[in-house]
């Protein structure tokens, strides 16, 4: 169970870290 919890917490801190990283990549397009 604490693995799995482990998991889902890096998957949630990869995904927005991942979505953080493409709006500022859109953000850069748009200047």
């Amino acid at each position: 169970m604490s693995i799995f919890l482990s998991y889902i917490l890096f998957v949630t801190i990869f995904m927005g870290l991942a979505l953080g990283l493409y709006s500022s990549l859109q953000f850069i397009k748009l200047i």
